[in-house]
């Protein structure tokens, strides 16, 4: 009853107000172009500015707003496949991409699907409610003086109590209605430039006082774009003046397993350049952390958004005449699907950050992908997909990192993670791109790979020595034999690319327990071989029967050497107890 009542005198206002047509067409107009803004941007402020500089009525604004979302909302469907269409098929992408790199001009957003695609609809909306509410308006208002003119009903509103009753219900008449028809409203507010200026710091303050959380859901929001998965993040701070990003208990669900985190680190820091900030670009110099585990059980099972899987394009689908001979994952690995799924994700990251490379001006931009980009609308929402439009600086760049004690897991000492020249686009940054695996006791390095975008068509190394594999479970064996227990260790040095593999290993298998008697007689086993193929098309080539045999020899030769041990020691024990070995040890006894 009492919102109906407000709701009813608030109207009552708008009606006898003060406002003119063009300064309730101005707000209506500029509201509905508020409300169909899909981000918080520079656009929006903007936006927000110019209704409070040009002489916009803000109650009809604040109307046009409710007008706009309810619209934006209901059409973002729509608004992102027309911004699609208005980026990458009217020949525009170049004019776009051009302001999507300019600093400032960065920060309005113009490289997201539903900002362009929402504006004709915006437009037409927007004038369309903007001359239907001034000339609804203005209409009742002209009834209204009509009907003050008429005599009887001069008589009836004219006494106090006819009066108070128009008061009550829709306040104070400052001007008479017939000089609301007649006034001319000039374009710009008075107090514009004083409200801008309010608005502006107001702003400021805001940002400073809700950073923390815009940091946090900036974060969540970016993960969530490359997992589909749940992210937790219980803390987050930032401070513009030293440009230090921190972060605290982040957790981030397995989108295979939600029970568990794919990965939780316990808290991180980075140093941001803040004059990167201005074409939103992010360069962290240092990115440091602590306490990162895996695979660690949630308390609750996390969310998994339902975003359909990547289908392969004809060229990535392999056919059965290209593929390369040899052994695949699947005849050594029982979870080879695992491992191929890891392949085929490497695959797209290494042939997407392949895509654009610095100084090549006359490389022919590729084409804008409207399946990944609908995927990717699927998982973020459609008023938040943007087009990637990235040319000449990398989006994220992080130069150094430093994450102390990871945990691998049982067996497995405390590692220290390094990395140098991480980025979105590594093409763009022309600097190999180091992620390293130290354990905190200064041993050797566990893992390293070094990813070489400098130019085009160079292969990446890997190097990697973990000891201790257990591969009870992982060792694909069939049913002619059951491993127990068992262990190995892995040493690899090779090179790779998304097309090729060429990664040399060495597996040291020791402390088999199976149901092989002569296979549990071996002390350890030798099995170099070859992991060739793509990542796509893996193959393994395995060499072990001369060092199969070698492992059979030694092992004979220690069994011998143990059963010669065995019985002489059984002789000379025997010996020991005969009547003449008692007599010389009766004899020692007395010399000593």
């Amino acid at each position: 009853m009492v919102v109906s009542f407000k709701l009813i005198r608030k109207i009552g206002k708008m009606l006898r107000g003060g406002a003119g047509k063009r300064e309730i067409f101005l707000g209506a107009f500029l509201g509905v172009l508020i409300g169909f803004n899909p981000t918080f941007s520079l656009t929006l402020l903007l936006a927000v500015l110019i209704t409070l500089l040009l002489n916009a009525n803000v109650g009809f604004a604040l109307l046009g707003v409710a007008v706009g979302k309810i619209l934006g909302f209901s059409l973002s469907v729509i608004t992102f496949h027309t911004g699609f269409f208005m980026i990458h098929s009217m020949g525009l992408e170049g004019l776009f991409t051009k302001l999507a790199n300019t600093p400032v001009l960065a920060l309005m957003d113009l490289n997201v699907y539903s900002m362009i695609g929402s504006l004709p609809f915006a437009l037409i909306t927007g004038i369309v409610f903007g001359k239907f509410m001034a000339a609804t308006v203005t209409k009742i208002r002209e009834q209204m003086v009509k009907a003050a003119e008429h005599e009887k009903v001069g008589k009836a509103v004219g006494n106090k109590f006819s009066r108070f009753l128009m008061w009550l219900a829709f306040g104070k008449q400052k001007v008479a209605m017939s000089d609301v028809l007649a006034k001319e409203s000039p374009l710009f507010r008075k107090s514009g430039i004083i409200l801008v200026a309010v608005v502006l710091v107001v702003s400021l303050l805001m940002d400073l006082l809700f950073a923390n959380m815009l940091v946090k859901k900036a974060i969540r929001t970016a993960i969530v774009k490359q997992t589909g998965a749940q992210v937790d993040i219980e803390k987050a701070h930032f401070s513009l003046g030293s440009g230090k990003v921190g972060i605290e208990n982040l957790q981030v669900t397995d989108p295979e397993k939600p029970t568990h985190n794919l990965v939780q680190i316990h808290q991180m820091v980075a140093d941001l350049s803040v004059s990167d900030l201005l074409r939103r670009t992010y360069t962290v110099d240092l990115l440091a952390g602590s306490i990162l585990k895996f695979d660690v059980e949630r308390e609750s099972p996390g969310r998994v958004f339902d975003i359909p899987g990547d289908q392969p394009t004809e060229e990535e689908e392999p056919r059965e005449e290209e593929q390369v001979d040899g052994k695949t994952l699947d005849d050594y690995l029982a979870q080879a699907e695992k491992w191929k799924g890891y392949g085929e994700k490497v695959y797209e990251y290494l042939k997407k950050a392949g895509e654009l490379y610095s100084g090549e001006t006359e490389k022919k931009a590729a084409k804008a992908d409207k399946r990944a980009a609908v995927d990717e609308a699927r998982k973020i929402g459609y008023l938040k997909a943007a087009a990637d439009l990235v040319t000449d600086h990398p989006k994220l760049t992080i130069r150094k990192i430093e994450i102390d004690q990871v945990e691998l897991g049982p067996g497995y000492p405390l590692q220290k993670l390094e990395g140098t020249e991480v980025s979105s686009h590594p093409g763009l940054n022309a600097k190999p791109t180091m992620l390293r695996l130290v354990p905190e006791d200064g041993s050797e390095p566990m893992a390293e790979v070094t990813l070489h975008f400098e130019a085009p068509n160079l292969m990446h190394t890997l190097m990697a020595h973990v000891k201790n594999i257990d591969i009870a479970d992982v060792v694909k064996t069939g049913d002619k034999l059951n491993i127990e227990e068992g262990k190995a260790d892995l040493s690899l040095n090779g090179e790779f690319s998304a097309a090729n593999l060429d990664l040399p290993f060495s597996l040291t298998v020791h402390d088999l327990k199976t149901d092989n008697d002569i296979l549990n007689s071996l002390g350890k086993l030798e099995i170099p071989g070859k992991l060739y193929g793509s990542l796509l098309l893996p193959r393994v080539k395995v060499e072990f029967d001369e060092n199969l045999k070698e492992a059979a020899v030694d092992a004979a030769k220690e069994k011998a050497k143990a059963e010669v041990k065995k019985e002489a020691e059984k002789q000379l024990n025997k010996a020991l107890e005969s009547d003449g070995a008692k007599e010389f040890k009766d004899k020692l006894k007395g010399i000593f």
